[in-house]
């Protein structure tokens, strides 16, 4: 019943005070804000200020807008309704998650929900694929204005350059040392981001480069809490990248993003492609994939497609999986036949961007030639880069092979993948590991069964990654039952 109690909000109180204000006026200055059909009744701040009600989106923002302007200082939204809690009407997104407007607005919410953690996330929540598909089509539209931007704090557009550092920085922590090192970090830059696309003074061009800033944290968000089994979370802070991607105008971080959503429903345990509330895995990815047309590279899409192959490996799809496969080693060979081993960026398989020698990402620019001035440095660079989208491809099509049952396909794919991914790809090269472990083990190798998996918890010791703990602790239970498996 706690809940259910009355609690009064008294920062709205000591704001009313010092201007003078009844709950009446408040009412009036907000209803000259906004247009009439959004007008709210005289009584309604009443319910803000003795009762701790949270307005709903616009109302929340513009209550702040309209009493910083009255003061003449930034009324924040963490001020003035932060400490209400989210079980007294605060301002949260539908639970449908993609269905709410696709304004600057609606972004900087679910930024905030994904910057927060406010514990477990309702399964409920989850999304349905008609939702998906719908927000993939959605991409392709021209980006709504970026709203604000006209707050006192004065934003130096070198700092965007800071921030990607600093993502990039523990994006590469994720990779190697698993999600849980880095959920807290990520969410606490994501709420920063938040904070100044709130506050700041930005034009058109640099608020872009912020919500593409904050893309990123908020996918690295989703990824960490991913890895530690948070999946309805982690959603949720995928959508809020998907937003942000939408609204930055960067149509390849926004297709990646939906590619984050997919590798969820993948591998949810709705199990077959779809997730609990009905996620095509395959149906939404494809159509991202034909709605982006060339504003991805060949890296990029072939990664895209080896996803497809692996959800249509788990639907149990096994001519749809192999060509998908194909297609997807097409589009990587295919490049590399051309002489442009780089692509316009690298990305990873959880839609993350590949960071060159330098800490740089994006490693190279689409159609790059190493020519003699740049040395073999720029040569092994390249190198080094398509190697490591081979073995995700590789993992990721070596995957669906396993899910279908076809385990000399499988074994010889995770066996490259393996070999292939660098040491800063220890999370998801301990996890392939305990595939290939799981695989040699249900065809009757049981010795080399166990030297994998060795191998596997060796690498992932201290590793903070409950997904590479949980594949473990199954091949262990499996093991020493002697039972076969699910493919």
């Amino acid at each position: 019943m706690a809940d259910l109690e009355r609690r009064r909000n008294e920062e709205l109180a000591r704001i009313l005070h010092q201007l003078g204000w009844n709950p009446e006026r408040l009412a009036r200055e907000v209803n000259l804000t906004l247009p009439p059909g959004l007008a709210i009744s005289s009584t309604a701040p009443y319910k803000w200020r003795d009762r701790g009600m949270v307005p709903r989106s616009p109302h929340d923002q513009t209550v702040c807008e309209v009493l910083g302007r009255a003061l003449g200082i930034a009324v924040t939204y963490e001020q003035l309704w932060g400490r209400m809690g989210g079980n007294r009407g605060a301002k949260i997104l539908s639970p449908h998650l993609l269905t709410d407007p696709w304004t600057a607005d609606t972004a900087q919410t679910a930024l905030r929900e994904a910057a927060t953690d406010a514990g477990p996330v309702r399964l409920t929540d989850l999304f349905r694929g008609a939702d998906l598909d719908q927000a993939a089509r959605r991409l392709t539209t021209p980006p709504p204005p970026v709203g604000g931007g006209e707050g006192a704090l004065r934003i130096d557009p070198g700092l965007v350059g800071d921030l990607g550092l600093s993502h990039r920085s523990k994006q590469r922590l994720e990779r190697a040392c698993g999600g849980g090192l880095v959920l807290g970090p990520a969410r606490a830059e994501l709420a920063m981001v938040a904070k100044l696309l709130e506050l700041g003074g930005y034009d058109e061009r640099l608020g872009r480069a912020l919500y593409g800033t904050a893309a990123r944290f908020a996918r690295l968000a989703g990824w960490a809490a991913y890895d530690l089994g948070h999946e309805a979370a982690a959603q949720r802070a995928f959508v809020a990248a998907l937003r942000a991607a939408h609204l930055s105008g960067d149509l390849r971080l926004g297709v990646g993003v939906v590619g984050c959503l997919v590798v969820l429903a993948t591998q949810s345990t709705g199990g077959r492609g779809l997730d609990a509330r009905g996620l095509d895995a395959v149906g939404a990815l494809a159509g991202a994939l034909e709605a982006a047309g060339d504003a991805l590279g060949p890296a990029d899409r072939a990664l895209q497609l080896g996803r497809i192959a692996r959800a249509h490996g788990r639907r149990g799809e096994p001519a749809e999986a192999r060509a998908a496969a194909e297609l997807a080693f097409a589009e990587l060979d295919g490049r590399v036949g051309a002489g442009r081993p780089g692509g316009k960026d690298f990305a990873g398989p959880d839609g993350q961007d590949f960071a060159g020698p330098d800490g740089r990402a994006g490693g190279l620019d689409r159609g790059a030639v190493v020519g003699p001035a740049e040395g073999t440095g720029a040569a092994s660079m390249a190198a080094d880069g398509y190697g490591q989208v081979r073995a995700d491809l590789a993992g990721m099509v070596g995957e669906g092979h396993l899910f279908l049952g076809d385990h000399r396909r499988a074994q010889a794919l995770l066996a490259e993948a393996v070999a292939g991914l660098g040491d800063g790809r220890a999370r998801a090269r301990a996890l392939l590991m305990v595939r290939l472990a799981d695989s040699q083990r249900r065809t009757g190798r049981h010795g080399e069964a166990a030297a994998t998996a060795d191998r596997a918890r060796a690498l992932a010791a201290g590793m903070q990654s409950e997904r590479v703990a949980r594949a473990l602790r199954d091949f262990d239970v499996a093991s020493r039952a002697g039972l076969p498996g699910e493919a």
